[in-house]
């Protein structure tokens, strides 16, 4: 991870360990749902999404099934990929209640995010709304 300079008025943001993993987020994170499900231009999600990685931000969480959210953080932020642990979830490849969790669904869903989140890797998948039941 870069580590920026942030403006001498801005106090550093705090982080903490995400259980046994070796990132260290930020205690507040950019949760991607609303830009997709409001249809935020991608002008205002530059704002939205530079400012808060300026602000020591560095978490950014978004799914498959939010709309255009993982296209707008793309084109948006994709320049600044060191700067921040990028999160997403799988398990609805066609959109909420569209639920496939077969190994193949969820390696495609993978792909499609990365193309649209414009890099080669996430930090962390998740899946989206899974059930106990499906996972046993």
């Amino acid at each position: 991870m870069t580590t920026r300079k942030l403006s001498p008025s801005l106090p550093a943001m705090e982080k903490r360990q995400l259980g046994k993993t070796d990132m260290n987020v930020s205690v507040l994170g950019f949760g991607g749902a609303e830009i997709g499900y409001e249809g935020a231009t991608s002008d205002i999600v530059e704002k939205l999404l530079n400012s808060a990685l300026d602000a020591g931000l560095n978490l950014v969480d978004t799914a498959e099934c939010y709309e255009s959210s993982e296209e707008l953080i793309g084109q948006t932020v994709s320049h600044r990929r060191e700067d921040f642990y990028l999160f997403t979830k799988c398990g609805h490849p066609r959109g909420v209640g569209s639920e496939n969790w077969s190994k193949r669904s969820i390696l495609e869903s993978i792909e499609r995010s990365l193309r649209r989140l414009k890099t080669d890797r996430v930090d962390l998948v998740q899946l989206h709304s899974c059930s106990e039941a499906v996972l046993k």
